[in-house]
């Protein structure tokens, strides 16, 4: 039976992982949340902050900062003045304890007179017997009984249909009659995956690999069992003027037979509680586990203007293009979308994701843009705190940007809670854990990544990267690979496997790559990648090189050259100038587990480097770091 915790004009929920004041319901974070449920079943006690960070945020690495945090959330929240705490006490360099009377109660008492007679001071004495408690013990027995025959049930059912634990939402099909309607079909393809993906128990194919299937004339067994899914999801989308139709079918893609077929009908600006309704109904067909909070989620109400929600789904589309002009109409479309709901987060989202990307492809300036995305996704979080999308954003830019990993990973981990099934979620918090030396638990979040996203070949790529830090250059050369098979001429994949030939001297393997590139299809500019890694016999090639330029090297370029020679004064130099111009800020947060840079180590000079940048420091020895050998 699911309890409540009572105390003043509080209410919190547990099985339904809410909290409400004087029936309101309250927006915390949900770490901020636990913070308050341990508290409030303390029963009076000093808690500890070791203990309290160890309750709630377990083994993850985060600071005191982070407990502060989550404490001024909860008192901005309930109300309450720090300096004459009603709730919350401090206890100085101690910890906090919690100082109301707290009161708990089954949840969904119907009368005044059950629920006096259940309520009883949390950690106080045992309620006496009485009629109440033989209530509350033959209803425990009956519930206990109940419970029994619908387990049974169910376990006959699934037995009967089979299990259902991976699935794949095709592209829906756009039948408006319209072409230009098909970023409605493809963006509400996208939602559908995003509302499923919200379910931990079942693994649902991401939207990058899902989307490579549209128009794709292969049988649904064959789909399945490339991706590897139990079943799939199609269907189809119409609209006529602000009415949307959608019909969904589930496939078992093993049998290549329909479980179960449905329409929902609805207004545009209910596109949301439509999209919902497909996911819960799925998931309430194949019989998956729903945690109360999953369920929430999906039931929850999300009213928008019909126009703005269409600007959003516009975003999207031309996001995906992934072109300089498509990534400004999109952004123009994210940025419409605000102006006609201010109220709209995934629209500060979208925003804040543009200017990333704009940033990327060099069209603004990355100052500008951080400071654009930081306000956005303030704003987004302002108006959401349970979106997983916006501190997934914000884990990139503290990762990438502002150089703060443990609140990059404070954010992934917690977009991970809210939306498990988010790929990029996965990679992000990988990055992290790279970075900080733990290959292994990072391997095992890009591995997690990929399985959601098979086909994307930028995670691919990102993959085999790190992998090639951590010196797994057998198991690096796949992933490079599986992306190339993909498309053999993606750039960034060709790269990382020319890096990985030229660390390990196949340098004719090297060569084979570089050719494809215009900027390094000579003789020279061959023998100069050698020479920086490492080659015997091509001595002065990298000078000559460098001479032939028509520009002088950029300080990062010239930063990898310096070491590759061993020139360390010039590296430390041109370190400082890259840092300065804030050049390859992605790549710096890599150079404390770069192999490429393990000759500056020893060099007290690299250490005060990392601290004086702001970059995290280099893992030291025992730490559980995996790229001490190679395969």
């Amino acid at each position: 039976m699911s309890r409540l915790l009572r105390f003043d004009d509080v209410e919190i929920d547990l099985q339904g992982f809410r909290v409400v004041k004087a029936g309101e319901p309250l927006q915390v974070e949900p770490k901020s949340l636990k913070v308050l449920i341990f508290l409030a079943e303390s029963g009076g006690r000093l808690v500890e902050r070791k203990e309290l960070l160890d309750a709630v945020w377990g083994d993850a690495f985060v600071t005191d900062h982070v407990l502060n945090r989550a404490v001024g959330q909860l008192r901005k929240a309930l109300e309450e003045d720090p300096k004459k705490p009603r709730y919350i006490e401090t206890v100085p360099t101690l910890g906090y304890r919690f100082i109301a009377e707290v009161l708990t109660a089954p949840a969904g008492a119907e009368d005044a007179a059950e629920a006096s007679e259940a309520v009883v001071p949390v950690g106080g004495p045992s309620p006496r017997p009485g009629r109440g408690w033989l209530g509350l013990m033959l209803a425990g027995l009956l519930a206990i009984m109940f419970a029994a025959a619908v387990t049974i049930r169910a376990v006959r059912t699934r037995s009967a249909a089979g299990q259902v634990r991976s699935l794949a939402v095709l592209p829906l099909k756009n039948l408006s009659g319209d072409a230009a309607q098909d970023y409605l079909a493809d963006g509400m393809t996208e939602e559908l995956i995003t509302d499923l993906g919200q379910i931990g128990a079942l693994t649902v194919i991401s939207p990058t690999t899902a989307m490579q299937y549209k128009d794709a004339h292969k049988s649904l067994p064959r789909i399945a069992a490339e991706l590897h899914v139990d079943a799939v999801v199609e269907g189809s989308v119409a609209r006529s003027g602000d009415r949307l139709r959608i019909d969904a079918q589930l496939i078992d893609a093993r049998a290549d037979k329909q479980l179960w077929a449905r329409s929902f009908e609805g207004d545009l600006r209910d596109a949301f509680n439509l999209q919902n309704q497909v996911a819960s109904a799925v998931a309430d067909e194949i019989r998956i586990k729903v945690t109360s909070q999953e369920r929430s989620e999906l039931g929850r109400s999300r009213p928008t203007n019909p126009l703005a929600y269409e600007d959003l789904l516009k975003g999207y589309y031309f996001e995906n293009l992934n072109t300089p002009d498509s990534l400004h109409k999109s952004q123009q479309y994210f940025v419409e979308s605000a102006k006609l709901d201010p109220h709209f987060a995934r629209a500060y989202v979208g925003i804040a994701r543009s200017y990333n990307f704009l940033a990327d492809f060099g069209l603004i300036p990355a100052g500008e843009a951080t400071s654009a995305a930081d306000s956005a996704l303030a704003k987004a979080l302002e108006l959401d705190l349970n979106l997983g999308e916006a501190y997934a954003e914000r884990g990139w830019m503290e990762l990438f940007y502002h150089w703060d990993l443990p609140d990059a990973a404070r954010d992934f981990r917690h977009a991970i809670e809210l939306d498990p099934g988010g790929a990029e979620f996965h990679e992000g918090l990988g990055h992290y854990l790279v970075r900080v030396g733990q290959f292994d638990e990072g391997f095992r979040e890009f591995q997690r990544a990929s399985d959601l996203d098979p086909l994307s070949l930028r995670d691919h790529a990102d993959y085999c990267k790190v992998l090639m830090l951590g010196k797994r250059y057998d198991d690096a050369i796949k992933q490079c690979n599986a992306a190339l098979d993909m498309d053999p001429n993606y750039d960034f994949a060709l790269n990382v496997l020319q890096e990985i030939y030229a660390r390990t001297g196949q340098y004719e393997q090297s060569h084979a790559i570089l050719k494809k590139f215009p900027w390094c299809a000579t003789p020279l500019c061959l023998a100069a990648v050698d020479e920086v890694h490492g080659r015997s016999g091509v001595a002065g090639s990298v000078d000559a090189w460098i001479k032939a330029q028509k520009e002088p090297l950029d300080a990062l370029t010239q930063t990898y050259v310096d070491v590759g020679l061993g020139r360390k004064d010039l590296a430390f130099a041109d370190m400082e100038k890259a840092y300065e111009q804030r050049l390859g800020m992605q790549d710096m947060t890599f150079w404390g587990i770069d192999p490429f840079f393990a000759p500056l180590y020893s060099d007290p000079r690299f250490d005060q480097f990392l601290k004086h940048a702001g970059l995290p420091p280099r893992p030291q020895a025992g730490d559980g770091r995996a790229g001490a050998s190679s395969k």
